[in-house]
């Protein structure tokens, strides 16, 4: 008989998941076993894409769909099929590229679960080789274009992105939708995408209410699923916009914090 509060578990991965290297701790693949054969559900909520936490969802034995791309996807965790996917306006798109001019920002264009770049720079080698990912270069940007992309992700100094944003704002005038997920990373995402909105559809696709959703994250991107869920924690290494949000905040940092709120979770 299930007795625990929280049915499900949503962990976001960097930062949360573990600290860096793209390698999980014996401890936490453990205990995501533990509570799964309790009769819980672990699933993970990213901002990466999805064939890069595929060795996670593996190794974690992870059965219900995935939020991807930073609640652009909600993906089947067996294949690359989409249960809901969100696009950037092909307008704004446009715009996203051409006021990059000038400013010293390193853009990867996701369209059709491929990563594109403009050129290969250190910021772009560091972050493919985080996510494990490869990066296609082109130079036909607007062919390119004509495909709505899933999300921009900007690569540079915080003030350079403020002022960036700044002028995308201006040119635009219409609201869209964006998100720091990292000290150096700003992201411009579908109007309809958020943590919190893929954790509803989540919600809705496994019918289990929000309330018995436990979510556990550390930066910016996680604030609207840790609103949104029955509990919603930050990792100890946490961002303070995120931990001023969160019912719990952990001891521990990175998966510490994580492994902390399974505990929790189980205890009841």
């Amino acid at each position: 008989m299930w007795t625990m509060k929280y049915r499900m578990i949503v962990s976001d991965v960097d930062g949360t998941l573990f600290e860096s290297g793209n390698k999980l701790n014996d401890s936490t693949i453990e205990l995501v076993e533990m509570y799964q054969k309790s009769g819980g559900i672990f699933t993970l909520a990213t901002g990466r894409m999805k064939k890069a936490i595929d060795p996670f969802i593996e190794q974690l034995k992870i059965r219900a769909p995935v939020i991807v791309y930073n609640g652009a996807q909600l993906a089947n965790p067996h294949n690359q099929q989409l249960i809901q996917g969100f696009t950037v306006e092909r307008e704004l798109a446009q715009l996203v590229v051409k006021k990059l001019d000038g400013f010293r920002i390193d853009p990867i264009i996701h369209v059709n679960q491929q990563p594109f770049v403009l050129k290969i720079t250190d910021a772009i080698k560091e972050h493919t080789i985080k996510d494990g990912i490869q990066c296609q270069v082109t130079n036909e940007v607007e062919s390119l274009l004509l495909n709505a992309p899933t999300k921009f992700l900007l690569i540079g100094d915080p003030e350079e992105l403020l002022r960036y944003l700044k002028v995308l704002e201006e040119s635009w005038q219409q609201s869209f939708h964006y998100v720091f997920s990292d000290w150096n990373y700003l992201e411009i995402l579908p109007q309809n995408a958020s943590k919190g909105n893929a954790l509803k559809l989540l919600s809705q696709h496994m019918e289990i209410p929000t309330e018995q959703i436990a979510v556990v994250g550390d930066e910016r991107n996680d604030i609207t699923m840790v609103k949104e869920a029955g509990f919603g924690a930050a990792v100890a290494n946490a961002n303070e916009a995120l931990k001023s949000q969160a019912d719990y905040i952990t001891a521990g940092a990175y998966h510490y914090g994580l492994e902390e709120v399974i505990k929790k979770v189980m205890q009841g």
